[in-house]
């Protein structure tokens, strides 16, 4: 005969079964004891000798059992000679207290259901026959007066005997089934959950849970990276983004790393935690600083293309006419013989002269720029450009130049054209550090194989976002004497140099321009 072993993979169940066998003789063995000691005058102990004998026998076996358990799970037999031993100490119990004992014979149902779960079909039948033999053989040979009832309920109870192993067989079949399926599907289960946290933890996308007070609950190896932050866990996500609130939200969201600011694209949404019975806000994030800053270059060029056509053309229809009045103007200055008349001229010719200028000026602006080919170390240009407004009486003295940045990287490009590119923005930078009490520019560059980015920041007077939007446009200015044609000229030039160019501003802090130049190779 081969056992069918239920317990091979669950050790605690196999445990918790031994226990029940233990507490149950235990209880047999306390509950005699408490009977003999209520009723000290009426005790045989020629009879209850054995009987406490034979509990002690089996509650310590069992404690052996219990002793070398783990041993007992890799030997199915030597498991179900344990039921066995059980079915004899309990037929040894009936034979000295009689077959009226239904305590007795409860044991032998409990010990069969027992071997069922333990077993399965097999041995809970197999004991079933056993206990049959045992428990028959017990009550034919007890001392007790045998009439005809008594051989109807032998018959009764070894009928008891095969249907609750039947039944403990069925019930144990059943439930290691459910057990399979229960444990693959918590294999599924664990599966699924490592996969999404390998997704997590692989994705790009940064991914916060924070309580409703702020407190970060997880977040993945993206959301650290993205911030710059090892330490996330332990932050306040409220304090970090303070314009946030624990709500829904969608949108950009400016972060300040270090010594600039980059725009998180931003995807809030507030859930109920089951696990931990409250509100979590779940926030979805990426760094689109380099989207928005193609964005914002791809707007300004075409914006620039679009007033640049319209502007070139009004230009060159406002120079022919302007040649004729000049010309007119000169024969007219021939003819008057006052003094004031030739003044007047004068004034007037010198005017024109100055409006032409404009409109070249303005008409080279509009001209498409000739592709650079020559590799110019942007280093030693900035070093140049820096140098000459330290010598520059126009403007303040006293600001410091702070310069992160090394010779040696190049860019194909026009030295002059890129050369007045720069002293354009540097210039501009001085001037609105005109009234600053701590004036101070930052030239820095950071490179990687494809690219090297340029930041030029001041501590000026900053510009509001409509300025801002309009300051690459043609003829705007905020001073008193400017054309308008500085920043439009150099944004053109840089355009033509295949640059993104992007502008971060705050009234009253200073301004910060991002250029990014294809590397030369």
């Amino acid at each position: 005969m081969r056992l069918s072993y239920g317990l091979q993979n669950n050790k605690n169940q196999g445990l918790m079964l031994e226990l029940t066998r233990i507490s149950l003789f235990f209880l047999i063995l306390l509950i005699s004891v408490v009977s003999s000691i209520f009723q000290n005058g009426f005790v045989n102990w020629e009879i209850l000798g054995p009987f406490y004998g034979i509990l002690s026998i089996a509650f310590t076996l069992h404690l052996v059992y219990l002793a070398t358990w783990e041993s007992l799970l890799k030997k199915p037999l030597l498991l179900f000679a344990g039921f066995v031993l059980d079915a004899i100490f309990i037929s040894f119990l009936i034979y000295y207290s009689g077959v009226n004992q239904s305590l007795f014979l409860f044991l032998h149902l409990v010990n069969i259901l027992l071997a069922g779960i333990a077993c399965r079909g097999v041995g809970a039948v197999t004991l079933a026959l056993l206990t049959s033999i045992f428990f028959t053989t017990a009550a034919l040979f007890s001392p007790d007066m045998k009439a005809l009832n008594f051989f109807f309920l032998l018959a009764l109870n070894n009928i008891a005997f095969f249907a609750v192993a039947g039944l403990s067989g069925y019930l144990s079949e059943q439930l290691q089934s459910v057990g399979k399926e229960l444990s693959v599907t918590g294999l599924k289960l664990r599966s699924a959950q490592e996969l999404n946290q390998i997704l997590l933890e692989n994705i790009p996308t940064g991914m916060v849970s924070y309580l409703e007070s702020g407190e970060i609950v997880t977040a993945n190896e993206s959301a650290k990276a993205i911030l710059s932050q090892e330490n996330l866990l332990s932050e306040n996500w409220l304090r970090l983004f303070p314009s946030l609130q624990a709500a829904d939200f969608k949108g950009d969201v400016k972060y300040t790393l270090g010594d600039h600011a980059i725009i998180l694209g931003m995807t809030q949404s507030k859930v109920f935690s089951p696990e931990l019975q409250t509100h979590l806000v779940i926030a979805l994030f990426d760094d689109l600083t380099k989207i928005r800053q193609l964005e914002y270059n791809a707007r300004q060029n075409e914006k620039m293309a679009a007033i640049g056509g319209l502007a070139a053309g009004i230009a060159h229809e406002i120079r022919n006419p302007l040649a004729g009045i000049s010309g007119s103007i000169e024969l007219l200055s021939q003819t008057v013989n006052s003094d004031d008349d030739r003044k007047l001229m004068k004034i007037i010719l010198r005017e024109i002269d100055r409006l032409n200028a404009l409109i070249t000026e303005f008409l080279d602006y509009s001209r498409p720029e000739t592709p650079p080919t020559d590799p110019v170390d942007l280093g030693s240009l900035l070093n140049e450009v820096l140098d000459s407004m330290k010598l520059n009486a126009q403007v303040r003295g006293d600001v410091i130049q702070v310069r992160e940045f090394n010779e040696g990287l190049k860019i194909l490009g026009r030295r002059d054209k890129l050369k007045q590119a720069f002293l354009n923005i540097v210039i501009n930078s001085y001037q609105a550090m005109t009234d600053t009490t701590q004036a101070k520019i930052e030239v820095k560059t950071m490179s990687n194989e494809k690219e090297i980015e340029l930041r030029i920041r001041d501590s000026g007077c900053g510009m509001s976002e409509q300025t801002k939007r309009k300051m690459f446009e043609p003829f705007h200015t905020t001073k008193a004497k400017g054309t308008g044609l500085g920043l439009a000229v150099t944004h053109k030039i840089l355009e033509g140099h295949g640059a993104k160019v992007f502008v971060e501003s705050e009234q009253g802090v200073g301004t910060e321009f991002i250029l990014t130049f294809p590397k030369a190779h």
